[in-house]
C-alpha cells in the first residue's frame, strides 16, 4: 500500500474560512479620476488605486489567474501538448474560455472540462461553448468524480476549488492521472504551509512515489507557488 492509500486527509481549506471573489467588474478609482490632468502629472498617485487581481479577464469573463501563472500556464500547455485540461471550480468560466482559445491557437485539439458542484455562476455564452464542457460534482463526494474516467492524454487538473484537495489528488491518481500527466494546486500552498504546515509537509510527502514538483513551473507565480505536480514514469517508481 502507499502511503497516500493509508492517509486520511483533513481538509486543509477548513483551517480558516475563504471567500468567494466577485463578479468581474473593470476597476472603479473612488480617490482619484482616470483621465489625470497632465498640467498635474508630477502630483499623480503612484499606486494602482485598486486591487489589481480585480481586473483580470478574458475577453469580458472574469480570469482569476495573474499574468505570471498565465505565462507559466501557456508554457506548461505549449510543451506538454494536453488534450485535456479539467479545472475544478468553474465561477464565472474565464479559466475556461482562456484554456480553450489557448489551445485553438497552439492548434491543439483540446478538451476543456469545468468541474463544479454550482455551474449557474458560468457566464460562457452557449455559442461559445467549442470544446468547452461542464460536469456537476461535489468536491466532498468523490463518487461523483467517476464520470472523469477515460480522458484522452496528456492531461492538466487544476484544483481550483480549495475543498478536500489532498483526497481529490488521491482519486486523481489512482484514477486519472497518466504518467507525465499534471495535477496542481492553485493558490493554496503557500495559505496551508502558514497555517498548516506539518500536515501540508505530510500529506504531500505521502505521494513521493507517484508525483514530483516540476521545478520549472512550482515557482514561478505565488498562485503556483509549490503546487505544480506531475505523475512519475513507472521508472521512477
Amino acid at each position: 500500500m502507499n502511503d497516500y492509500s493509508a492517509e486520511e486527509f483533513l481538509d486543509l481549506s477548513k483551517f480558516s474560512g475563504l471567500g468567494e471573489d466577485p463578479a468581474y467588474h473593470p476597476p472603479v478609482l473612488s480617490d482619484r479620476p482616470r483621465d489625470w490632468p497632465l498640467d498635474q502629472w508630477d502630483e499623480a498617485p503612484r499606486d494602482l488605486g485598486y486591487s489589481d487581481f480585480s481586473r483580470y479577464q478574458w475577453r469580458g469573463l472574469r480570469l482569476l489567474k495573474d499574468p505570471d501563472t498565465q505565462a507559466a500556464l501557456h508554457d506548461l500547455v505549449f510543451e506538454l501538448k494536453p488534450r485535456t485540461i479539467v479545472e475544478l471550480g468553474v465561477y464565472g468560466g474565464g479559466s475556461l474560455a482562456w484554456f480553450r482559445d489557448l489551445t485553438r491557437l497552439m492548434g491543439l485539439d483540446t478538451q476543456v472540462i469545468g468541474i463544479d458542484r454550482d455551474l449557474s455562476r458560468c457566464q460562457i455564452p452557449q455559442d461559445e461553448m467549442h470544446n468547452i464542457s461542464l460536469r456537476e460534482a461535489d468536491c466532498n463526494d468523490l463518487s461523483t468524480f467517476e464520470q472523469l474516467k477515460d480522458l484522452a492524454h496528456p492531461l492538466i487538473f487544476i484544483d481550483d476549488a480549495h475543498a478536500n484537495t489532498f483526497n481529490i489528488m488521491r482519486w486523481a491518481v489512482d484514477h486519472l492521472l497518466d504518467e507525465g500527466d499534471y495535477f496542481i494546486i492553485e493558490d493554496m500552498i503557500p495559505y496551508w504551509y502558514r497555517y498548516s504546515p506539518q500536515h501540508l509537509i505530510q500529506y504531500l510527502s505521502s505521494f513521493r512515489d507517484v508525483l514530483s514538483m516540476d521545478m520549472v513551473y512550482a515557482n514561478t507565480s505565488p498562485q503556483l507557488d509549490r503546487g505544480v505536480f506531475r505523475r512519475l514514469p513507472k521508472k521512477d517508481r
